[in-house]
């Protein structure tokens, strides 16, 4: 079964992080678990608490010591399985000398009907070169790129799948779409999405090949249909709040397990990353396949340099009637 998104875990741990913010020992005690097993990680070499007493000791110290500071919530995920929890949080402290970025890590379990810390770790990041001595892939951006060259020569050996349409959603600002609406009203917001979009994609025989926090990609045999999906993915999107842009690309793909790699994929990721909020946006390629649709009008084509792929690529806009 996939994990269970959990907006009143996310909420317990904004709790945790406001009262830390706060230097609120008694809110604290009262979200930590008492149980001897509760562990606490600081940021220092030698802050690794055991037990709910000395660790509230501690707090309680730090919170006299620890003076000219603020620390801002910027993102937190959290999960739930049969009365176990897990949530990782991004925040930014900010001090007189400077501002820096922060991760924590909390593990939460049920006490006495509560969801309540068990395990809490906090970090700073640091560059992977000051660890390992050279630099290493962290974002899907850089990733994307590196790939290009390694998905031609697996093209070259693996042999090819044949011709897909790829469809590429994404929803825009979607960390200022939590923030506005809050956690649980957003969670449901995705949760929703992602039913529509698979429902659509069935809709007009396309598949779902996966979903990412929100972002979705999805096939078609058909160009022509998969345009149909996503100007009702659009029209869907828009009703119920949510700003999405799309992107779609024809050509080979390579299948590898359950996902698809190739130039194709990575150019198809690209156009989506090109068009703006409510934006179909269209490969020239897709765009010649698919032709003249009724109810259906393109824009001014438009040149654009797509990162990561050499040169400038042509894409087109799809222009709908009122929804």
């Amino acid at each position: 079964m996939p994990l269970v998104r959990s907006p009143e875990i996310e909420a317990v741990v904004r709790r945790v992080l406001v009262a830390w913010n706060d230097g609120d020992a008694d809110t604290i005690a009262n979200l930590f678990s008492t149980d001897p097993g509760l562990r606490v990680l600081g940021f220092d070499h030698d802050e690794r608490w055991a037990g709910h007493d000395e660790f509230l000791k501690l707090f309680r110290r730090q919170a006299v010591e620890m003076v000219g500071w603020t620390l801002d919530i910027d993102h937190v995920e959290g999960f739930e399985d049969d009365g176990v929890g897990w949530v990782i949080a991004h925040t930014t402290m900010t001090t007189q000398a400077a501002r820096t970025p922060l991760r924590h890590m909390a593990s939460l379990r049920i006490e006495s009907g509560v969801w309540r810390v068990v395990q809490w770790q906090n970090s700073i990041p640091v560059p992977n070169e000051q660890i390992f001595g050279v630099p290493l892939t962290t974002t899907l951006d850089e990733l994307m790129a590196s790939l290009i060259d390694d998905d031609v020569r697996l093209e070259a050996v693996a042999g090819s799948e044949g011709t897909l349409t790829l469809v590429f959603t994404d929803v825009v600002d979607s960390t200022g779409l939590a923030a506005s609406v809050g956690d649980a009203a957003y969670a449901e917001l995705m949760t929703s999405h992602e039913v529509a979009i698979r429902r659509v994609a069935a809709s007009h025989g396309g598949s779902v090949v996966k979903v990412l926090g929100d972002g979705a990609m999805l096939t078609f045999e058909s160009a022509r249909a998969s345009v149909c999906a996503a100007v009702e993915i659009r029209r869907s999107s828009s009703a119920a709040g949510l700003p999405v842009r799309i992107g779609i690309h024809t050509g080979e793909v390579v299948r590898a397990g359950d996902d698809f790699l190739g130039i194709t994929v990575n150019k198809a990721a690209r156009v989506a990353a090109s068009a703006d909020a409510d934006e179909i946006m269209l490969s020239a390629t897709t765009r010649d396949l698919v032709g003249s649709m009724s109810g259906l009008r393109y824009g001014e084509p438009r040149m654009v340099a797509l990162k990561g792929l050499a040169g400038v690529d042509q894409i087109v806009p799809v222009e709908i009637g009122a929804d």
